[in-house]
């Protein structure tokens, strides 16, 4: 049997404390000069991005109590790819601070009253082949989700805050990366799995119309801020980069991230009597 490459893996080395300190305030007329809704958006996102990225430890203690069923390369991966979003957790914890004035303290004590539910998600979690195309599925949906926000956000409170944007999208991509490529190096004898699982944990993130606080499938509760057919083409990205298929087009890419509801200017952050509406719109 020809051995097989070990897998390269890779991380978004920065320093948040250089990006975004502690203490930070964004400046005041930034606020002034913010298209009209999009202060009050972005606090509303922030308010559930925080503590979704909080989650990621909950999805990793879970994943290591298994942690005999998986390869050390896989462990590995984990171990980056928690450090990176921890980060993120915190990162955004500072930003939704400096902008809306809530407490590190508030933040503590919504997010330690969380309850983070995995049986919705088994079907996601059965082994370390369907936890790395699902964790492909979630990061790089995560790399148009946070190029949507930062075009739409980020970018207009300065520089700090657009920077913390960029790394998001940058780490997300590299553990969309480091995923295929553990899928690459140690289950390509299931490749052929791959495309039917994509379609059936699209399926699943339809159905589950919220989110369980398990990091995984997060984006069930934003569906709306993007267009039908997103999953689709995430899912042809997947693909390509596994080498089963051929890319999406750039301009089907870009739709990801720029797409509108129709008699909108900014998407907007529906309140939960109005998102399913929304929906199906």
């Amino acid at each position: 049997m020809a051995l097989v490459g070990r897998p390269k893996l890779g991380q978004n080395h920065w320093v948040l404390d250089r990006v975004l300190p502690l203490d930070y305030a964004v400046p005041e007329p930034y606020f002034a000069h913010a298209p009209e809704g999009v202060w009050q958006n972005f606090c509303s996102l922030l308010s559930r991005d925080v503590y979704s990225e909080g989650d990621s430890q909950s999805l990793y203690d879970y994943v290591m109590s298994r942690r005999a069923e998986m390869t050390s390369d896989f462990l590995a991966m984990l171990g980056l790819w928690l450090a990176d979003e921890l980060k993120h957790y915190e990162a955004l914890r500072r930003t939704y601070h400096s902008l809306s004035g809530v407490s590190f303290a508030d933040m503590d004590r919504s997010f330690s009253a969380r309850v983070h539910d995995f049986e919705p998600l088994q079907f996601a979690l059965q082994d370390e082949f369907t936890l790395l195309v699902t964790l492909m599925f979630d990061e790089i949906g995560s790399v148009y989700s946070y190029r949507r926000d930062l075009a739409e956000y980020y970018r207009h409170f300065g520089p700090n805050i657009q920077k913390i944007g960029h790394h998001l999208v940058k780490d997300e991509g590299m553990h969309f990366n480091n995923a295929a490529e553990l899928l690459l190096s140690h289950h390509r004898h299931r490749l052929g799995e791959v495309e039917v699982f994509l379609e059936q944990i699209s399926q699943l993130e339809g159905r589950l119309k919220t989110y369980y606080k398990t990091f995984f499938l997060d984006h069930a509760q934003e569906q709306y801020r993007f267009p039908r057919h997103f999953n689709q083409v995430i899912i042809r990205v997947i693909l390509a980069r596994l080498g089963l298929g051929q890319p999406p087009a750039s301009k089907e890419l870009k739709e990801l991230w720029q797409w509108v509801p129709e008699g909108y200017s900014l998407v907007p952050i529906f309140s939960a009597a109005t998102r399913h509406a929304a929906a199906v719109s």
